[in-house]
């Protein structure tokens, strides 16, 4: 299988674009594509700053570093949510990762603010997910407002 864009040997087929991509022309295509969305669907322009929630996971962390390399004004949100050593590893990946490419991030520890999400699932008697998805979008759209973000990326 080779590269659509360069002929190289291929590492990712994408069949609903008739595709396939070595590395690097993968990673142009999915930066093309994520800067045509911003603009087609009028999300946000460069002169505005963008607050990024980022867990540590390979998703908000790809988010994050492709809205960097299309030059736009980035801060990290990370929210450390209590739960045991995986919010401890993903505090750390989050922090490793700025640090890496000197990135401003905030980091919000739920735990200090009372709202660790095992206390939350308790409380409430929900799932834990149903109490950390709240919380979660609670303080997302709390640190945006505080810090005067106009825009939001999950």
């Amino acid at each position: 299988m080779k590269c659509t864009r360069c002929r190289e040997k291929a590492v990712v087929q994408l069949r609903h674009h008739h595709s396939n991509f070595c590395r690097e022309c993968f990673l142009l295509f999915f930066e093309r594509q994520v800067g045509r969305a911003i603009e087609k669907e009028r999300m946000f322009t460069p002169e505005e700053a963008v607050l990024v929630a980022v867990s540590g996971g390979k998703d908000s962390l790809a988010l994050w570093d492709v809205l960097v390399r299309l030059g736009y004004q980035t801060t990290g949100l990370h929210l450390a949510l209590g739960i045991g050593e995986y919010s401890g590893g993903s505090t750390e990946k989050t922090q490793a990762f700025a640090d890496s490419r000197a990135l401003p991030l905030i980091t919000v520890s739920l735990a200090d603010e009372g709202a660790a999400v095992p206390e939350l699932a308790a409380a409430t008697r929900r799932p834990a997910c149903a109490a950390c998805g709240t919380a979660k979008r609670h303080h997302f759209d709390l640190v945006a407002l505080e810090r005067g973000f106009p825009v939001l990326a999950t």
